[in-house]
């Protein structure tokens, strides 16, 4: 069983996981067949299972209003995405694999931007 001392840490890496799984979903509807929107939207899905595998097992995601998602860009979500990451501690063990999930978030909102999304 993971322990972290703030369950505010696993809502925001749920949070995380919940915009980059829409990310991913609006990226590949909007792809055309062999666009570079398919690596991106790929990118983003691995992104997805990395921020996944970093919660315990048996963590169920806070309630997010797709509503509110509906009027943002794909860099917007990404971004927001990256943004919940600045306060996780990733000194604790539970979370040391967090580091790659900010270097990789970083790297899909560089590739959205040059994509225009």
């Amino acid at each position: 069983m993971k322990i972290l001392g703030d369950d505010d840490s696993w809502d925001r890496l749920g949070s995380i996981t919940q915009l980059l799984h829409q990310v991913a979903s609006r990226v590949w509807d909007d792809a055309e067949p062999d666009s570079p929107l398919q690596s991106l939207g790929l990118g983003v899905y691995l992104a997805q299972a990395q921020a996944s595998a970093l919660l315990p097992e048996g963590y169920q995601l806070p309630d997010v209003d797709i509503e509110d998602l509906d009027n943002q860009s794909a860099l917007q979500l990404l971004t927001a995405a990256e943004e919940l990451t600045r306060p996780l501690p990733a000194h604790l063990p539970d979370l040391v694999n967090s580091s790659q999930l900010v270097a990789d978030l970083c790297d899909l909102i560089r590739e959205a931007r040059g994509l225009g999304c």
